[in-house]
């Protein structure tokens, strides 16, 4: 449900040994990377990402606390979306929503390893004053390794979150950044075949 650990293999070493290219120059050239995921045949599809350096930027919307045990979450958080889409917070997250491209964003913030619960929030990039009921997100600079899940969700989201904890992460063992690992569902039709969302890991590059 949450990682981020230190690990003896360097990312930069792995992604280069991998991809032909450091980690900086696929940045720095808007590299679109691809990998083909292990998962079953019936799931396999490839899935493209790339590293970028995003500015900060400021968040505002509803959290909740959910619980990771037997994998609870993949129940709740669905469970919350439709709440906010009920009692109106989605449509004034997007009547907020300041960002180009427009997106409303899913966060994994802390995670309390005693309780083995986390905290998950849904917003949008705004710099207006949060309403009642409402928080607001400070995202630092960082560097994100950006996932395209492509599919309705949240199957779609939910089979990219078992590709980058099952197989990913151990291609590429990282430093973890200081920030929340982020969703971002784009402004579309989430029942489309085609309609894109992604997952935003912070990590730490390896010079």
């Amino acid at each position: 449900c949450k990682y981020g650990y230190d690990s003896p293999t360097s990312f930069t070493k792995a992604f280069q040994l991998f991809h032909g290219v450091t980690p900086r120059e696929a940045r720095n050239q808007d590299v679109v990377l691809k990998a083909v995921p292990k998962m079953q045949v019936s799931d396999r599809h490839e899935y493209s990402w790339k590293l970028e350096k995003k500015e900060g930027f400021r968040l505002v919307g509803k959290s909740i606390l959910v619980s990771c045990e037997n994998n609870f979450h993949f129940k709740k958080i669905p469970e919350f979306w439709n709440e906010c889409q009920r009692d109106g917070t989605f449509a004034k997250l997007i009547s907020m929503d300041m960002a180009d491209p427009k997106g409303i964003f899913g966060l994994f913030g802390n995670y309390n390893k005693q309780l083995n619960e986390i905290e998950y929030s849904i917003m949008a990039i705004s710099d207006q004053e949060p309403p009642q009921g409402f928080t607001e997100i400070n995202i630092p600079s960082a560097a994100w390794a950006i996932f395209d899940c492509r599919g309705s969700v949240p199957q779609a989201i939910q089979k990219g979150w078992q590709y980058l904890n099952e197989e990913w992460l151990v291609k590429y063992p990282f430093q973890h950044a200081q920030c929340p690992e982020i969703e971002w569902y784009s402004n579309g039709n989430v029942y489309d075949s085609n309609y894109l969302s992604q997952i935003w890991i912070p990590i730490i590059e390896e010079e």
